[in-house]
């Protein structure tokens, strides 16, 4: 797992396997997961990640994947 912060588009970025993304799904508001071709979860991504404070259970994301 690598997590990744780019301050330029404010944006976290949680890589959880190397497999080519074929899909994209924006959960909740400034939340994106991304899927490979089995539909699992490759990395999760979250937006504003400075100007709008986030709760984001992880496990419930990924459960309701």
């Amino acid at each position: 797992m690598k997590i990744k912060y780019d301050p330029q588009t404010d944006s976290l970025y949680v890589i959880l396997s190397s497999d080519t993304i074929v899909e994209s799904e924006e959960k909740s508001k400034d939340v994106i997961i991304d899927y490979n071709d089995k539909d699992e979860v490759v990395a999760i991504e979250i937006l504003n990640v400075k100007q709008n404070p986030h709760e984001i259970d992880i496990p419930l994301i990924l459960k309701s994947a």
